[in-house]
């Protein structure tokens, strides 16, 4: 009868990564060792090992048989019944390495002894022989380096979860960089699998090569067996039709990696099927800031201004988090924004209930149009695999409570769908709760233009008043709207005290004193003066600079008060001079352009708004 051994090989990645080693050579010797007994119950730790061309040569005479692995790592030897009560080595050879980018073999491939082990012979009557099973993972303290160090076959294995669920996230696309000095490198982009996996294969090629490659490289040649060389370092991106889950940079690289980097990556952004219940809460508003007070560079402080360098809001702001659709008894969710003109300091208690009168939604003009949610399809057929949702005053009730499944279903019927093809799509949350308007909330009034002449003193009489409101957040469970039966959802009645927020214009007065005093067109000669007078509740620099048509380099002046950089002080928000002196030699025969910058600390939660400027043009004479 035959015998049969029929085997697995495959090698570890990273604990929960693995792939099997196809289209290598398994060889199978005679035991090399004098003491069979002993080597057959050793641990694979201490037998395995590489094996040099000596040792290579000095066992060839043991040699009985070899065979190659095919694409899932199985391999077989059929065997003579003279070896029915042997006990074999197990050795394989490689000169490439599952999914190593397209390359020529290796001219020498390295051989690897795994262990030696006497095979339990069980009947296999259907084949009429005799059969043994066997099995092996190598670890990838071993596979790491030899995929890394022969091969130059650099790995990442990874997941990606929902940060609060654990869910994993399929079809997302997760984008590998190495930091780099000079320009960070591109390291491949994999799409996650239904358990939220990801592999990305590189090699050195792909982060050491200079701007002068291939004539200079800082990429390093092999050395001795398994010897690391310095790796990459690492970070990630990862998104999901055009829906950003991963935003990671250089600083978050984790730093010279090794051949295998293993990684759990986790989003808040919810992705996932309609019915499915989450956590709900809000969060932030826009991308930049926390909904709390703290002392994180990107929470509020306790007057209301948002982040370290003390912005108030102003314009359209998205009011941020996730929502779910529906609770676990299947009753839908809705929430809503109220807003009172009384504040508190954050850290404080917050105003009574009964200081909420405004309401976005219901509060004339107080809500905007905003992408509340995304749909995509989990089988793309290329038509209408993406429906976009945004928020409509239709969404909202006369109470202001905001039911995103409304907008959802409204988005499917003007896309051609019936509102039962819901279960089709993937749900991705866009982190937008609602959008609200913060200029709806604005009672000051900018400065009139006659307040003040360049040069004079701005009146504190005029200043604009710091405005502030608080913004509460509720949500809750519909049980039966008819009845007004509902239930308190976790996160209802969350609170910021305070938020200060502008939508005016600076104040700007700017002229030149030398043409005041002789006329727009005369021209200029000696020195040069400035007069100035500039005003905002939330000033965050000023400063004036002149450059010539020869000469485009801004040259920026300082008297004390300008250039003012990265203000937070409330109490400095107006400067003037009434002549300033420009220059202390004579400028060159030409013309020139003046300009006076005036920055407000003024976002709308993703961008700060940018600087104001008035410009004169003057001609110097020599």
């Amino acid at each position: 009868m035959k015998y049969v051994i029929k085997g697995n090989i495959f090698g570890f990645l990273c604990e929960d990564c693995t792939e099997p080693l196809y289209g290598i050579d398994i060889l199978l010797y005679l035991p090399a060792q004098n003491n069979v007994l002993a080597a057959t119950v050793a641990n694979t730790k201490e037998t395995f090992h590489f094996v040099n061309q000596e040792e290579a040569a000095a066992r060839k005479k043991l040699l009985i048989a070899t065979t190659k692995t095919d694409e899932k790592g199985n391999f077989e030897f059929s065997l003579d019944e003279k070896y029915a009560n042997n006990a074999f080595d197990i050795d394989f050879v490689c000169g490439t390495v599952p999914r190593n980018p397209p390359k020529p073999p290796r001219k020498e491939p390295v051989q690897f002894h795994i262990t030696t082990f006497l095979p339990q012979w069980r009947v296999d009557r259907q084949q009429e022989s005799y059969s043994f099973q066997w099995q092996y993972g190598i670890s990838p303290k071993w596979w790491c380096p030899i995929r890394g160090n022969y091969f130059d076959a650099w790995v990442i294995c990874g997941q990606l979860n929902n940060c609060e669920t654990g869910k994993p996230i399929a079809n997302a696309a997760v984008t590998a960089w190495d930091a780099d000095f000079l320009t960070d490198d591109y390291l491949g982009t994999a799409i996650t699998d239904a358990n939220g996996h990801f592999r990305i294969d590189y090699t050195t090629i792909d982060f050491k090569q200079t701007f002068l490659s291939p004539w200079i490289n800082v990429e390093t040649d092999p050395g001795l067996p398994l010897t690391f060389h310095s790796g990459p370092d690492v970070y990630f991106k990862a998104s999901i039709s055009g829906v950003d889950l991963i935003t990671e940079t250089s600083a978050d690289a984790r730093k010279n990696v090794g051949y295998c980097l293993c990684v759990k990556l986790c989003t808040n952004t919810h992705v996932g099927n309609p019915e499915e219940p989450f956590p709900s809460a809000w969060t932030g508003v826009g991308s930049q800031f926390s909904a709390s007070y703290g002392v994180n560079p990107y929470d509020f402080d306790v007057n209301g201004y948002a982040g370290s360098a003390k912005y108030a809001l102003s314009g359209a702001i998205r009011l941020t988090g996730q929502a779910a659709l529906k609770t676990a008894a299947g009753n839908r969710i809705e929430y809503r924004f109220l807003v009172s003109n009384t504040t508190t300091n954050n850290g404080t208690p917050s105003p009574a209930i009964g200081n909420f009168t405004k309401i976005v939604g219901v509060t004339p003009n107080l809500v905007s149009h905003s992408l509340v949610s995304k749909l995509t399809k989990k089988f793309p057929t290329g038509i209408n695999d993406e429906v976009f949702v945004y928020s409509d005053q239709a969404d909202f009730d006369a109470e202001g409570w905001f039911d995103v499944n409304n907008a959802i279903e409204r988005a499917l019927v003007n896309n051609g769908y019936a509102i039962s093809d819901l279960s089709l799509f993937w749900v991705i949350d866009e982190d937008t709760l609602v959008s609200m308007n913060t200029a709806a909330l604005t009672t000051a009034l900018n400065v009139p233009i006659n307040t003040a002449n360049a040069g004079d003193v701005f009146p504190n009489g005029s200043k604009i008043p710091i405005e502030k409101v608080a913004v509460r957040f509720e949500i809750r469970e519909v049980v039966n709207k008819a009845t007004n039966t509902f239930n308190v959802v976790s996160g209802n009645g969350k609170t910021l005290n305070s938020m200060v927020i502008n939508n005016n214009a600076s104040f700007l007065k700017f002229s030149i004193k030398e043409l005041d005093d002789n006329g727009d067109c005369a021209p200029i000669t000696g020195i040069l003066h400035a007069k100035y007078t500039v005003h905002h509740p939330h000033l965050q620099y000023a400063a004036i600079s002149y450059h010539s048509n020869s000469n485009p380099t801004d040259i920026f002046l300082t008297d004390g008060f300008l250039t003012l950089s990265g203000n937070t002080n409330a109490a400095i928000n107006a400067g003037n001079n009434n002549n300033l002196q420009v220059n202390s030699t004579p400028l060159a025969r030409c013309t020139y352009a003046m300009t006076l910058y005036l920055q407000r600390r003024l976002h709308n939660g993703d961008s700060q708004y940018p600087h104001e400027e008035k410009q004169i043009l003057f001609f110097y004479d020599v």
